[in-house]
């Protein structure tokens, strides 16, 4: 299933207020939404038969909660393809996906490149992103589609953006 920008942007800004809301001093429990410590909650109940009529209620809540958007889980594995696929676009740092600035390069392969007036390079990558030439350097050899793309965090938040082993150029995401 492939998941557009718009989407994946949508969807961490709807988790972005839900995570704006608490704040690094506050214990676990309390950054946890409540349907989540409601599950977790039932775990004291002594009674084997309140307990599971505890977790029947506020599991029921949480699924509820899932399917109506207003709790996301996402695994390990989804935040890093998560963080992957934002590489390069400038979101406030929620702290949702960890250190933003953590991953340090990315590596994929070129769909199309082309070229404006002005002799800068347009890039269409493997995964949809687009990213744009921001400098004046030379690419020697016209870059094919399936060249390997290595895309590298620069100085002051800027990107160089290597196709087909030749030298990087300074170059910025457009999607």
């Amino acid at each position: 299933m492939r998941v557009t920008m718009t989407s994946t942007i949508t969807g961490l800004i709807g988790v972005a207020a839900i995570a704006a809301t608490t704040t690094a001093a506050k214990p676990r429990d309390s950054e946890r939404p409540p349907v989540l410590r409601a599950v977790t909650q039932c775990r004291a109940v002594a009674e084997a038969a309140a307990r599971l009529a505890c977790f029947d209620r506020s599991v029921a809540a949480l699924d509820e909660a899932e399917t109506n958007k207003v709790v996301v889980v996402i695994d390990q594995q989804q935040v890093r393809e998560t963080r992957r696929s934002l590489f390069g676009v400038s979101l406030p740092d929620a702290g949702l996906f960890g250190n933003g600035n953590a991953l340090p390069q990315i590596e994929t392969t070129l769909t199309s490149a082309s070229v404006d007036d002005a002799g800068r390079w347009s890039f269409v990558l493997a995964d949809g992103a687009r990213w744009t030439q921001t400098d004046d350097y030379i690419i020697a050899r016209r870059p094919r589609a399936n060249d390997t793309v290595i895309i590298k965090r620069a100085a002051l938040g800027s990107f160089r953006l290597s196709v087909g082993g030749q030298p990087g150029v300074k170059a910025r995401r457009q999607n």
